[in-house]
C-alpha cells in the first residue's frame, strides 16, 4: 500500500491493523448489562435478584464479575456495552492511514500502541448506566503483514497477516478496582488488494481465535472465549497532489461463547479519515470512526434485555510521518453519542517497519 506523500508512493505507512477491542472495554460494556431499573451496580451492591433460573439469573450470575474482568479485557479498543463484555474483536479507530493502500511485496512489522480511558457507561438512552466508574486500558499489538509476490487472485495482490495483543487493564465501579495483564486473542487475515489510477482498495476476512486467558469466575478476562470473523472493505482515493480520504467498512459475526452461551450481535462499522500531505515526509487530518451493532445480543437463544445493541461515533485529529523503511502514526479520537459502552478517548502510536 503505497501512501502518496508529497506526489510519490510511499508504501505502507499505516495498513490495516488487527489489533482487536480489549476485553476492558467489554467489561464496560457488561457493566451496561446489568444496568437499568431493576439492576444497576454500585460497588458490590445490586437490586433484588431475578428469578432463578431465568435467562435474566444466568446472565448476572455468570457476568456481574465479567463486568469487571470484560472492562480490563477490551484488547483492540473499541467498544465496552453490547456484544458481550461491550467491545469488538476489531479495534475501530485503527486504520486510517493509506487504510486501502497494500504496500509492495515483502514483510511488513506493525507495533500498534493503544490507551483507552474511560469514566463513563452509557446505557441504551445514551445515560450514565453505572456511577463512579473507572476504566483504563493499556493495548500493545504486534502484528506481522507478508504481501505475496506470487501470481493474484481476482486480478488482486494476496497477503497474509498475524497479530498478537498484550493488554494491560484497570477497571473500577465504586470503590473496586480489578486489573488483569497478558496475551489477548490472537487475529489471523488474509486479504486481496487492488490498484488503480488515483484509488487503492482491499477487501478481506479477519479471524480472530480465542487464545486470550478466560474464566467466567475472574472478574477481568483478556480473552473473548469464542471465535469471530470480520469482512471488510476498505479505500484510499486520491484528490489532487495533497488531499486523501480514507474509509475501512467492516460487518463481524460472533460465535456462541461456550462457557456463558452468550452470543454478541452481528456488528458493523467504519474508520474514516480525510488527510493533507504536507510536504515530502507529513501528512495532517481528521478520523474517526462509527461503531453499530445490527442485531440482538442472545443468551442461551434469548434476547438479553432490550437486545443491549451498542453503538458510537468518535472524531479527533491524527499525524503521521513517513521515514526511510518506517513510519508512524499519531492520534486521538473522542467518543460521543454511545450506547450500551463506555464512552470515552482514545489515543493511539502506530509504528511499523518494512521487514
Amino acid at each position: 500500500m503505497a501512501l502518496m506523500i508529497g506526489g510519490r508512493a510511499v508504501s505502507g505507512l499505516f495498513r490495516l491493523g488487527v489489533a482487536r477491542s480489549t476485553p476492558c472495554e467489554d467489561a464496560g460494556r457488561l457493566v451496561a448489562l446489568g444496568t437499568g431499573p431493576k439492576h444497576r451496580l454500585h460497588g458490590d451492591q445490586r437490586d433484588a435478584a431475578p428469578a432463578p433460573g431465568s435467562g435474566e439469573a444466568r446472565l448476572r450470575l455468570g457476568f456481574r464479575i465479567s463486568v469487571l474482568v470484560l472492562a480490563t479485557a477490551l484488547l483492540p479498543v473499541g467498544s465496552a456495552n453490547a456484544t458481550e463484555g461491550g467491545g469488538s474483536v476489531y479495534p475501530y479507530g485503527l486504520n486510517t492511514v493509506a487504510t486501502g493502500v497494500l504496500p509492495p511485496p515483502g514483510g511488513y512489522l506493525y507495533l500498534y500502541n493503544l490507551y483507552y480511558t474511560a469514566d463513563r457507561v452509557a446505557d441504551g438512552g445514551g445515560g450514565a448506566a453505572v456511577p463512579d466508574f473507572q476504566l483504563d486500558v493499556r493495548a500493545h499489538t504486534l502484528r506481522y503483514l507478508r504481501v505475496l509476490d506470487s501470481g493474484r487472485i481476482l486480478g488482486g495482490t494476496p497477503a497474509l497477516l498475524i497479530a498478537q495483543p498484550y493488554i494491560d487493564t484497570e477497571v473500577a465501579v465504586g470503590a473496586r478496582p480489578n486489573g488483569r495483564r497478558g496475551l489477548g486473542d490472537t487475529t489471523a487475515g488474509l486479504m486481496l488488494g487492488w490498484q488503480h489510477p488515483g484509488l487503492h482498495s482491499l477487501a478481506g476476512v479477519d479471524i480472530t481465535l480465542p487464545t486470550g486467558g478466560y474464566s467466567t469466575t475472574r472478574p477481568v478476562n483478556l480473552g473473548r472465549n469464542h471465535y469471530a470473523g470480520t469482512f471488510y472493505y476498505a479505500a484510499t482515493r486520491r484528490f489532487g497532489t495533497h488531499y486523501d480520504a480514507n474509509l475501512r467498512v467492516n460487518l463481524t459475526l460472533n460465535a456462541r461463547n461456550p462457557d456463558t452461551r452468550y452470543q454478541s450481535g452481528v456488528e458493523t462499522g467504519a474508520d474514516y479519515s480525510v488527510n493533507r500531505r504536507l510536504g515530502a515526509n507529513w501528512l495532517a487530518g481528521l478520523s474517526g470512526y462509527v461503531q453499530y451493532q445490527l442485531s440482538d445480543d442472545t443468551l442461551a437463544g434469548e434476547t438479553v434485555g432490550d437486545g443491549r445493541r451498542l453503538r458510537v461515533f468518535a472524531y479527533g485529529p491524527q499525524l503521521a510521518y513517513r521515514g526511510d523503511g518506517w513510519g508512524l502514526v499519531a492520534k486521538w479520537q473522542h467518543e460521543t453519542a454511545a450506547r450500551n459502552k463506555p464512552e470515552g478517548d482514545k489515543y493511539w502510536l502506530q509504528l511499523f517497519w518494512r521487514w
